[in-house]
């Protein structure tokens, strides 16, 4: 073998370069020719191979790939022929020429059979039409295909509307279509549920599992036209519902299912409905079983019962004996009063009320006798009970009686309903009150005229306390000492808080107690006035309620209290400054106290300020007031001064 070789690598020949002398033009010609013949016969492959495996639905790639082997084996003689320009191995050289020849003649005898079916394949203008032709085909599919799409969402809408989950199932692979609304009934995403026979199995209820695979077996024997089952069916979240399967099998030609197609419904309220009725109908024999025994006991003692029976009747004749009797001699007016207002029956009382026989009642109606004014607000309550709002209503109203006098009477009227509710006639209990009546218009006279005489005295006490607060101003006109003109002055004001009191009494609409609200913004800007208090420069914050009320035993201390703190805030707070603010805040607590609070951001208490011990006609004033009220002070002095009193709100005289 290496002997062999050693002939193919033998350089015993002389190289070819010497047949050309070695003329350099002449051999790098021929290096040249055959490097370039070479590069080009190796790079042609290399793009056929490339085309090939791309394209790979060109017909005939196998002679591509005996092309490229031949081709490389020429380009290979042509690497050869510059090799033994100056290494004479021509064994080797002609080895693979005989190689290139091998594979010439084999790709020859590949093309031979290969020409027939080129000469078939299609030329130009048949592939054009082939074109067109298929265009249309591609049309007439996009056409089918809309059609099929339009379908598809009819069936998809039809599947939504019914609300039942529709599943198609493929006999030969097991492979199930399962519809969104089959997932969605057991709780389940799109995505959670695989297309296998398997889910829908392995998810009815083990002691359902064979009633419905015998049910498939028997529609797949044919012994039932339609396959139907109700079982229950394991959802995602534990629980089971009762599922009515349907289904249609399709068999081929030789008799064997290939498919079927069904769908679920859920049942279960159904199912519980049923089981209600179930349980319903033993209780109903249970309680039939339970009356037949009752009944059996009563019939025992029916006999007893006739005879209690009897003595019952006899004591009802006897007791509706005793109620005639008190209808007749009851000392108000009975009756009874048909839905449209008849008199159905009336006592004696009734008839010397509206000054009426009984016969002449039996033909009118309450509407015929009750005075115009009354009517409308008489028929209104007779409607409400009618309507079943209301079960009684008591109204004072007038009748007319027979010789044309009003009488005024309380009518208290009740509804008798026959046992399956319908209406039945209405008792009315009728007390003449006009002996009442004419005594209340004499107390609201009586009243009207206290009414006046108590303003005529509110206003003659203010008047009165206007003349002892000027008496007091002329009266200062002679003091010379200034404490004296102080005291005077203090006092002038303080009887001038009482008077408006009283002026807001008079004006109240209510005689009995004054809006707080009201009287404050008038007391502080009387006070203002009298301080000569610039408003720009001391601010007044006042707060109180609207619905707060006193009466006089309260206002006037109030009055008097709420006066001294602000004069004293007016007065004093703000000595040595130019601004200031003094905040009035009055106000009702849940526990039904008046808290009152007066405080200023002045110059404050001094450090050693002993409240009680004070020796100031205000402060004891203050004090004194407050105790009037049941009431406590706590009084503050961190920044300016703060009184806090609370005393017991009473709205009542």
């Amino acid at each position: 073998m290496l002997e062999f070789l050693d002939i193919f690598v033998s350089t015993q020949f002389i190289p070819h370069g010497h047949c050309y002398l070695w003329k350099p033009g002449l051999v790098w010609l021929h290096v040249l020719s055959d490097s370039l013949i070479a590069f080009a016969y190796y790079s042609i492959p290399v793009m056929l191979v490339y085309f090939v495996r791309k394209r790979k639905d060109i017909p005939f790639g196998g002679i591509f790939l005996m092309f490229s082997a031949f081709i490389i084996a020429c380009g290979t003689t042509h690497l050869m022929n510059v090799w033994t320009l100056w290494v004479p191995t021509y064994w080797l050289s002609g080895l693979i020429k005989a190689i290139t020849a091998f594979v010439s003649v084999l790709t020859a005898l590949q093309m031979l059979p290969l020409i027939p079916q080129a000469l078939a394949l299609p030329s130009p203008a048949e592939l054009e039409e082939a074109n067109c032709q298929l265009a249309k085909e591609i049309a007439e599919r996009k056409r089918t295909e809309e059609v099929l799409r339009e379908s598809e969402q009819r069936w998809e809408l039809a599947l939504r509307g019914n609300n039942d989950g529709i599943w198609d199932w493929n006999v030969k692979t097991n492979e199930v279509f399962f519809s969104t609304r089959w997932k969605e009934m057991l709780g389940y995403e799109e995505k959670e549920i695989s297309h296998y026979v398997d889910e829908s199995v392995m998810r009815v209820h083990p002691n359902d599992r064979n009633g419905v695979m015998k049910a498939v077996e028997n529609h797949f024997s044919k012994l039932t036209p339609f396959y139907t089952n109700e079982h229950r069916v394991l959802c995602k979240d534990g629980n089971y519902k009762w599922i009515l399967d349907r289904g249609q099998a399709l068999w081929d030609e030789d008799g064997n299912v290939v498919r079927m197609v069904g769908s679920y419904t859920d049942i279960t309220e159904r199912k519980e409905a049923e089981k209600a009725l179930s349980d319903l109908l033993k209780e109903l024999e249970s309680r039939v079983e339970r009356r037949t025994l009752e009944l059996t006991q009563i019939n025992n003692s029916l006999a007893a019962e006739i005879t209690e029976r009897q003595r019952i009747e006899k004591a009802l004749r006897e007791s509706e004996e005793q109620f005639r009797s008190a209808f007749d001699q009851a000392a108000v007016g009975i009756a009874h009063v048909g839905i449209n207002g008849e008199w159905l029956l009336v006592n004696q009382k009734l008839c010397d009320i509206v000054g009426y026989k009984s016969e002449e009642l039996y033909r009118l109606s309450f509407q015929d006798i009750t005075y115009g004014d009354d009517l409308e607000d008489d028929i209104n309550y007779v409607n409400q009970i009618l309507a079943g709002e209301i079960d009684s209503y008591s109204l004072e109203k007038r009748y007319l009686r027979k010789d044309i006098s009003l009488v005024w009477t309380n009518i208290t009227v009740s509804l008798i309903r026959e046992v399956d509710g319908e209406p039945k006639y209405f008792i009315s209990v009728v007390e003449d009150i006009s002996d009442r009546k004419h005594s209340q218009e004499k107390i609201k006279a009586s009243l009207l005229e206290k009414e006046v005489l108590l303003k005529e005295i509110y206003h003659r006490v203010k008047n009165n306390l206007q003349v002892i607060s000027s008496l007091l101003n002329l009266q200062s006109a002679y003091i010379k000492n200034s404490e004296d003109m102080v005291i005077f002055q203090q006092s002038q004001q303080r009887i001038a808080s009482m008077a408006l009191v009283h002026e807001k009494m008079y004006q109240s609409p209510d005689l009995a107690k004054i809006n707080l609200h009201e009287y404050v913004q008038d007391l502080v800007s009387s006070l203002c006035s009298c301080y000569e208090l610039n408003t720009n420069v001391i601010l007044l914050d006042i707060n109180v309620g609207q619905d707060i009320f006193l009466n006089l035993d309260a206002a006037i201390p109030c009055s008097l209290i709420i006066h001294e703190l602000v004069s004293n805030a007016f007065k004093h707070a703000f000595v040595g400054t130019n601004k200031g603010e003094v905040n009035i805040e009055i106000t009702k607590n849940h526990e039904n106290q008046i808290i009152l609070i007066v405080k200023d951001n002045g110059i404050g208490l001094p450090a050693n300020f002993d409240f009680q011990n004070t020796a100031s006609l205000g402060w004891e004033l203050i004090d004194a007031l407050t105790s009037q009220l049941s009431g406590s002070i706590n009084i503050k002095s961190d920044i300016g001064v703060e009184f806090k009193i609370d005393f017991p709100y009473i709205d009542k005289i």
